[in-house]
């Protein structure tokens, strides 16, 4: 199941969470994920979140949508160790960034890295929530 939200940031980018079956260690099952979808064209950058024994695992990825599709980043999961990794669901997020009118100077943009880091936080709960639930 791939899900999309919207959100505003500082910066333009956007990020797949997908919650990972199969996983038993961050080093060699985390790592090998990472690696793998890091060496697809259009993946700027992967991140972690595991806790041993717990039925699925987070990787984050950001990623180019003009480049690389979701299906993409799927097929790459499902591809490593013969299929012993299955993406469960994907957590889509659009990060927008906010244009800036010029006349608030730098304490808009401190408020708007801010928000963004929040809006991060926020979605990174949502999705733990959401693996915990399950």
């Amino acid at each position: 199941m791939i899900t999309h939200h919207e959100m505003s940031s500082e910066v333009n980018k956007t990020v797949a969470n997908l919650s990972i079956e199969g996983m038993t260690c961050s080093a060699g099952c985390g790592g090998k994920i990472q690696q793998d979808l890091r060496a697809l064209k259009g993946v700027t950058n992967t991140t972690l979140d595991f806790v041993e024994e717990r039925s699925q695992n987070v990787v984050s990825v950001e990623f180019d949508p003009a480049v690389v599709t979701e299906q993409d980043l799927i097929k790459c999961v499902s591809g490593i160790a013969d299929g012993q990794y299955k993406v469960v669901t994907m957590d889509v997020v659009t990060y927008k960034g906010l244009q800036s009118s010029g006349a608030g100077g730098s304490s808009g943009a401190s408020v708007t890295d801010s928000f963004g880091k929040v809006f991060k936080v926020l979605n990174l709960l949502e999705s733990v929530a959401r693996i915990i639930q399950q």
